[in-house]
């Protein structure tokens, strides 16, 4: 180092600025090229992150109102209606009712559309397309047989109070939706049509994927992922998982909700009444994957 130095004061004061700004380079080439290839690495890593962010889908009640709307635990096995025969009131069972959900979120080109729920109620669960309509009316123009109960003696379709009151994560997160100029005042009653059972792109059902046949309970598909290998509990506890893949978001690329309905059907079970306080856990999801 020091015959370095003293070789570095018999040169000219020209050759001694000529190390000094080589030098400075030299050290400055050092320290920039990894800061570089740092930033670059970030840039990378901050693309990927962009390119595989979560989907913004929302689980919500009809006309993608909050989730805290929809409340399945008003099913009533007593409901009646009523007829006139001869100027006699005649009074009928009604052995199913149904529940508005609806998907939301920001637009994608499918979907899987995925719902579990114990069995520990003796009913049955179907999930159908649903339509909205401010008026029954509205509703006739396109369903002229709405007014007319099914054979189980509900209606064709669920009535729905408008809250207005919306997810505030999802609506700052997505604003521009496809609400097709349905507009609805808080308070006012509309109407969503139960459609025939959802089907996807190819025209295909959902199906259970663990359903014991014959049977409402789960088989053992699952059992193991569910249980951890534990085979003490009750078999309408082990939850059915209901599936369907390849639902078409929209047919532009807006924002999107989709509606659908919940039926749950009663119909045959004996000595089926109010007092019998069973409960069944219900989990929606939607996923693309």
């Amino acid at each position: 180092m020091t015959s370095v130095l003293k070789r570095f004061r018999t040169l000219s004061k020209k050759k001694k600025v000529e190390v000094v700004a080589a030098s400075v380079l030299t050290l400055i080439l050092i320290v920039a090229i990894p800061i570089f290839a740092w930033f670059a690495n970030q840039k990378k890593i901050a693309e990927l992150a962009k390119i595989k962010a979560p989907d913004e889908l929302y689980i919500n009640a009809a006309h993608r109102e909050d989730i805290i709307n929809l409340d399945m635990a008003a099913v009533d096995v007593s409901q009646k209606y009523s007829t006139s025969d001869n100027g006699t009131l005649v009074e009928h069972d009604i052995t199913s009712q149904s529940f508005v959900f609806s998907v939301s979120g920001e637009w994608v080109d499918n979907y899987t559309l995925q719902i579990e729920h114990t069995t520990n109620c003796p009913f049955k669960y179907t999930f159908h397309e649903g339509e909205i309509y401010t008026s029954i009316d509205a509703m006739k123009q396109q369903h002229s047989d709405c007014e007319i109960r099914n054979s189980d003696g509900s209606l064709k379709y669920v009535e729905y109070r408008a809250t207005n009151v919306y997810d505030v994560a999802e609506t700052s997160k997505i604003s521009d939706w496809d609400d097709d100029g349905l507009t609805i005042e808080t308070g006012e009653k509309y109407y969503i049509w139960i459609g025939d059972e959802i089907t996807n792109k190819l025209g295909e059902k959902g199906s259970y994927l663990n359903k014991t046949e014959g049977e409402r309970y789960a088989d053992d598909t699952y059992t193991q992922k569910s249980y951890d290998g534990n085979t003490n509990y009750q078999k309408y506890v082990n939850p059915l998982f209901w599936q369907l893949k390849n639902i078409k978001a929209s047919d532009n690329k807006k924002p999107f909700y989709n509606t659908y309905v919940i039926k749950i059907d009663w119909a045959g079970v004996a000595n089926l009444n109010i007092y019998d306080k069973e409960t069944d856990i219900f989990y929606i999801s939607a996923f693309v994957e």
